[in-house]
């Protein structure tokens, strides 16, 4: 269905532009800390790699409810991801200090950037199925 290359330009894409989107929005030069959001964005990729095919396979089959599946799937990313920052933000400004209403915004935040993506990720390989179906 999906090939190795495809998945792999699929992650590789997905890497990039995410990187992209948080290097813009940190300081210059980024803190050391921003290693550790490479590294969530790092996972995240490996996931999309790793889903991309199943994505694939839903769409090539119309599998029932596959649209809430995949949406499903990035809330359960969005508040994981979300949970691993709060748990682990020991190294962000000490003067600010978030109240309990910024963390559920910042959960509500990831859960919808999480939704997003696994949407995105799902056109993205329903595309590149239809083009290997259609012979392009």
């Amino acid at each position: 269905m999906l090939s190795k290359r495809n998945r792999l330009i699929i992650a590789a894409s997905f890497f990039v532009i995410w990187v992209g989107i948080l290097y813009a929005g940190a300081d210059h030069p980024p803190p050391v800390g921003f290693i550790w959001v490479m590294l969530l964005c790092l996972i995240a990729t490996v996931l999309v790699y790793f889903r991309a095919p199943i994505y694939a396979s839903w769409s090539a089959t119309h599998c029932r409810f596959r649209l809430l599946r995949v949406l499903l799937d990035g809330t359960a990313v969005g508040l994981v991801f979300a949970f691993i920052t709060i748990v682990f933000n020991n190294g962000g400004e000490p003067t600010i200090q978030p109240t309990g209403i910024d963390t559920v915004i910042w959960f509500v935040v990831l859960v919808f950037v999480g939704a997003a993506n696994a949407l995105l990720i799902y056109f993205v390989t329903s595309m590149f199925t239809r083009f290997a179906k259609n012979g392009r």
